[in-house]
Order: C-alpha cells, then sequence, then structure tokens
C-alpha cells in the first residue's frame, strides 16, 4: 500500500470515516497490487463529495 494512502487512511477515524477505513484495509490486504494515489483520491472525494453519496456509503457499510 502507498505510503500517501495509508497516512490518509491512518487520519480517518470515528464514524462512518472510521469504518469505511477498515473496509478499505480489508480489501487492500486482500488485492496483490497497492492502488494508484489518483484513484485513491477519486474515490475519496465521491465517497464524501455529498450527503446523497454519504447515504449511499453508509448503507453500503452497514450492509457489509
Amino acid at each position: 500500500m502507498d505510503d500517501k494512502i495509508t497516512t490518509v487512511l491512518a487520519q480517518l477515524r470515528g464514524g462512518i470515516a472510521g469504518i469505511y477505513v477498515q473496509k478499505k484495509i480489508n480489501k487492500l490486504k486482500d488485492e496483490e497490487d497497492t492502488q494508484d494515489w489518483e484513484e485513491f483520491v477519486k474515490e475519496i472525494k465521491i465517497a464524501f463529495s455529498n450527503k446523497s453519496k454519504v447515504v449511499d456509503v453508509e448503507w453500503k457499510i452497514e450492509t457489509f
């Protein structure tokens, strides 16, 4: 995992962000390749960009 991605994930704690981090870490452990920084930034922006997306992410996390 890229050091920048690890640093960002380490700063996201509590609530939805904390749940997202745990899910993301589990996903990255299962992947053989490291995630691209640009793709990670896009994913973060989409996941936390607006209220409807946040609600969608919350639902996805809860169903996980």
